[in-house]
């Protein structure tokens, strides 16, 4: 019979390393480790600042401009003294019906053609993000394809098409083309939103007996909301700032305001004070606008870029 072997002297142990804690790094390793951050850090914002003075200084200037006489920023030294400023010109331009006429066409075309494509915009979105068809990615990319020919191409065509069909120079014609150019891109900007909305949500409106366009109407409009507000912001600020086709397509019988501000600048001179009011006036609201609808502006560019 063995005997039990008696525990001899326990074994000491080997210590065990603890896990060092991040106060107990260094001074100097810390700092090592700190200043490549910190150096980014600076060279971003300094990146950020530069970026926002590049693209707000130009408006900036145009609305100095505007507020103050010519004469004192066409001198050799400049005089920004503040007794000098006045409002005179805009009230000058708001009560001219040549310059308030434009106004009203503008607002009236880019609203139209908002409203029109955004209805016409949704409802073929939708189609496009819930049902399968032959031919589907094709029809989409086909309609993209066409927003990358230039519109100076499709000028001379459009111009005889508008004049043949008598709406050449009319508000009418206008909404007609700038609706036949937002359409697409409204079209291609909705379906990623659509596509964001679980299905499942559609089927219950379905089970408690919502038909398709009450579903559209009723849970995915009200559930997209961002995404339309921000391409009925990117509609609105397509129709109301383009010059080039309102340039072609119009005359004088229905000016619009882009082409009325242009035309402050003369061959021979140019009232400064005068055109720099009239584009204050005319990136008033669109600024207005993106200001107010920004947070829905990026939650909606976010949420189509994600699913995109």
């Amino acid at each position: 019979m063995t005997a039990l072997a008696s525990p001899g002297p326990e074994t000491p142990r080997p210590e065990t390393t603890a896990p060092r804690d991040a106060g107990t790094v260094p001074r100097g390793r810390r700092g090592r480790r700190g200043r490549p951050r910190l150096a980014s850090t600076i060279v971003h914002r300094a990146i950020v600042a530069l970026l926002i003075l590049y693209l707000t200084v130009p408006f900036g200037w145009l609305v100095v401009y505007s507020i103050y006489p010519s004469s004192n920023l066409r001198s050799t030294r400049m005089d920004f003294s503040l007794g000098d400023i006045t409002l005179g010109e805009y009230a000058s331009l708001l009560s001219d019906s040549s310059f308030v006429v434009p106004i009203r066409n503008s607002l009236f075309v880019a609203t139209a053609t908002t409203i029109i494509c955004m209805i016409l915009g949704s409802l073929c979105a939708y189609v496009f993000a819930r049902f399968r068809f032959r031919g589907q990615q094709t029809l989409l990319l086909s309609m993209m394809a066409v927003q990358a020919i230039p519109a100076v191409v499709l000028a001379v065509p459009l111009f005889v098409l508008l004049r043949a069909f008598g709406l050449y120079d009319s508000l009418l014609g206008m909404i007609l083309t700038y609706t036949a150019f937002i359409l697409p891109l409204v079209i291609w900007m909705m379906v990623s939103f659509f596509e964001s909305i679980p299905v499942n949500l559609e089927k219950a409106a379905r089970v408690d007996g919502c038909t398709r366009l009450g579903i559209v109407r009723r849970v995915v409009l009200p559930l997209s909301g961002p995404g339309f507000a921000a391409t009925s912001i990117f509609a609105f600020i397509t129709a109301w700032s383009d010059f080039f086709l309102a340039k072609v397509l119009t005359s004088n019988t229905t000016p619009l305001l882009s082409v009325r501000t242009a035309s402050f600048q003369g061959l021979f001179a140019m009232d400064y004070t005068a055109a720099a009011t009239a584009g204050v006036i005319t990136a008033l609201p669109v600024l207005v606008l993106a200001l107010l609808a920004q947070k829905w502006i990026v939650q909606g560019i976010t949420e189509g870029a994600v699913k995109g």
